[in-house]
């Protein structure tokens, strides 16, 4: 028997918050706290989604990312930072991280530690695999950011097309890439729950790495951050998404290692 192939449609377009919508990544928009203040004190999770080309199948939830933003002397502030990768069967990377900041436009980190960790087929953490890292900067470098960190300086930029912010990338806290900038591109709504919902983009481009585009809202809120095939979506309840379907993945493991046997 000639089973039919199942029909799939080609994406076709960038991945944008409209186009998130369209494959249901994106469903529901949360309205900032009133007391938000960039500069402040928060926590955002959100859930690393990507998509594999096609509107019907292979777009997956596959993570998540919290990040916490602690103290706001008039010099420096702190992220706690921590990062969960779903792999293949039911094996997750873990990152925990602390990151000392400058209060300065770049939130260039001053000194920090990460630890790196992996948590097994049966959710135990793998003692091998555990790694660390403490280092700190230069006192010099002002011009220094990160990928963790620019989640939390866009929200501090100004809605301006004529600035652009240049500085230099420490990729995963770790991988020095020079030459990166930072540019406003200005307001494109989006259309949710019936309303006109207006969204802010700023666009990295830069040597070493695929272009990011963040996506703020109207309360310098970044609601989600873009890259190729890659999404970051602001979602509270990302870490019980995630949390979920890695038990999903170890049941589906098990059985898969039983019907082996």
């Amino acid at each position: 028997m000639i089973m039919a192939k199942q029909k799939r449609t080609i994406v076709g377009f960038p991945i944008t918050p409209s186009m998130l919508i369209e494959l249901d990544a994106f469903t529901r928009f949360m309205p900032a706290p009133e007391d938000f203040n960039p500069a402040g004190k928060w926590l955002h999770s959100y859930r690393i989604w990507t998509c594999h080309g096609y509107r019907e199948s292979g777009n997956d939830n596959v993570g998540f990312l919290r990040i916490e933003r602690v103290g706001n002397s008039s010099e420096t502030f702190v992220l706690n930072v921590h990062h969960e990768v779903l792999q293949t069967d039911a094996i997750t990377h873990i990152i925990d991280g602390k990151i000392k900041c400058r209060n300065n436009q770049l939130a260039s980190p001053i000194q920090w530690r990460l630890q790196s960790s992996f948590t097994g087929t049966d959710g135990k953490h793998i003692s091998e695999l555990l790694s660390s890292d403490n280092d700190m900067a230069d006192e010099e470098v002002e011009r220094n950011t990160s990928d963790f960190c620019l989640f939390e300086a866009v929200q501090r930029l100004a809605y301006d097309k004529d600035s652009s912010v240049s500085f230099d990338l420490l990729e995963g806290m770790r991988l020095s890439k020079p030459g990166h900038r930072l540019l406003y591109r200005g307001t494109h709504p989006i259309k949710m729950d019936g309303r006109d919902i207006p969204l802010h983009c700023f666009v990295q481009l830069g040597s070493g790495v695929l272009p990011y585009e963040y996506w703020l809202d109207d309360n310098h809120r970044l609601l989600a951050a873009i890259s190729m095939n890659k999404a970051y979506i602001l979602d509270e309840q990302a870490e019980q998404i995630i949390e979920k379907e890695a038990e999903e993945a170890r049941k589906s493991y098990q059985r898969k290692r039983k019907q082996e046997q």
